[in-house]
């Protein structure tokens, strides 16, 4: 599922290089309401590559949809986007469009160094989220986000809060 969701699914396994690149690391998936705020930030500074947009439908995100079909996450419009940080090492960002968002709008520029917490883009209005993958042994996630994902509960977040740990 992971090379589908980074938009390699039709290449051979050998040409899946995102994929390899961050299997068996970290997920987290950050979904926004339609009544949040809906711009988006790096989650760590670095040097963001250029996005690179995905086709699809736009299907609900919300954690209901979510259970009855996952596969919306690999299904719905969505654009990758790198970032290589010092910290983290390589950082994939994947801005899922969904249900009455039909567009993810990019306000960074690509090969010019972010710092954590810079927009980074928005999407229109509706329900959305942005997926942050980090390579295998990159990040530890602290401990009351990962009791909260292994009861399947979201974690209200506000901007600026910390997952984890280098």
């Amino acid at each position: 599922m992971l090379a589908e969701l980074l938009g390699e699914a039709d290449l051979p396994p050998e040409q899946q290089a995102l994929a390899s690149r961050f299997a068996g690391g970290a997920m987290v998936i950050s979904r926004l309401a339609p009544v949040d705020y809906h711009r988006f930030h790096f989650p760590v500074s670095g040097l963001p590559g250029e996005p690179h947009l995905i086709p699809g439908w736009l299907y609900s995100v919300h954690p209901i949809a979510l259970r009855r079909n996952l596969r919306f996450l690999v299904e719905n419009r969505r654009m990758v986007t790198l970032v290589d940080s010092p910290r983290f090492g390589p950082v994939a960002m994947v801005e899922i469009g969904a249900t009455n968002v039909g567009r993810i709008r990019q306000l960074f520029v690509a090969g010019r160094n972010v710092e954590k917490g810079e927009e980074k883009g928005l999407f229109a209005f509706g329900g959305s989220c942005v997926i942050s993958l980090f390579a295998r042994g990159r990040i530890r996630l602290d401990a009351d986000l990962l009791e909260q994902s292994a009861r399947y509960c979201e974690t209200y977040a506000k901007m600026g809060e910390r997952l984890g740990t280098a």
